[in-house]
């Protein structure tokens, strides 16, 4: 079997588990102000991390609810249950499970999974990246005035909360839209999908991002940092299509991010 074939039965199994998990009353579970997450997202988590180690024992694992360090066993599987946690246990249908195999910092593969819409992105290193087994890539929208943006809001004590919103002022004024669903996962597929076109965030973490930069580069889109650090340890993170790229880093970029 090979790695991203693994990482979507992963992610079908967590599907199930989440699907049959929401028929049942959701106790929310309160981690820091304006985050949440249910008993589900470490059962999930515990679940996954069992099967990584019966079937690639030699592999490392790191997960959202049970922590873990990429940085020791290579190749190491980075894993968010259910990403949109605040989303799944208020009921709202936009979350998603997302799990990655990471080595020596850069993502060989990924799967993003969406439970409420049957939806499952995949990449390989090197292979493309695929919606339900089809390939896709993304978008060719020529303007900046005429691009759809993604983005995910900080927390509400977040301590550049100031930042972020001159900086969301300043997008919100150049781009034609912007959109927040509430999970990092779906917004950086639905880039690879050509469903949006520019992307954003600060304050994540790693199990955050580590599927969504593999789709969003095999599907032709451009990953970077905002803060000169690799992605596996920023905490300022953005995307583009190859045509906005320089746009788009013109717009954000400023001296609060260093």
């Amino acid at each position: 079997m090979n790695y991203v074939q693994f990482a979507v039965e992963l992610a079908h199994e967590a599907v199930a588990l989440i699907r049959k998990g929401a028929l049942a009353p959701i106790e929310a579970l309160h981690k820091s102000p304006g985050d949440f997450a249910s008993a589900l997202d470490a059962h999930i988590e515990s679940v996954l991390k069992t099967r990584v180690a019966k079937a690639y024992p030699d592999h490392g694992f790191m997960g959202e609810e049970s922590g873990g360090d990429a940085s020791g066993i290579q190749p190491t599987w980075i894993v968010d249950p259910i990403d949109g946690s605040v989303n799944f246990v208020r009921g709202y249908p936009q979350y998603s499970v997302s799990i990655a195999l990471v080595e020596n910092g850069e993502p060989i593969a990924a799967c993003v999974a969406d439970p409420c819409r049957g939806e499952v992105f995949s990449a390989g290193l090197g292979q493309g990246c695929f919606l339900n087994g089809q390939r896709i890539c993304v978008a060719n929208t020529s303007f900046i005035t005429h691009a759809i943006a993604a983005t995910v809001f900080p927390k509400p004590n977040a301590p550049f909360m100031g930042d972020y919103m001159a900086c969301f002022d300043r997008v919100v004024r150049q781009v034609a839209g912007v959109r927040r669903a509430g999970s990092m996962a779906l917004e950086l597929a639905y880039l690879a999908a050509g469903r949006v076109d520019l992307f954003w965030e600060r304050g994540m973490g790693p199990w955050d991002a580590a599927a969504g930069v593999l789709l969003i580069q095999e599907a032709g889109g451009h990953v970077f940092t905002l803060d000169d650090k690799p992605w596996m340890t920023s905490t300022a993170i953005a995307a583009a299509i190859p045509g906005l790229r320089a746009d788009w880093l013109a717009l954000l970029v400023n001296n609060s991010y260093r």
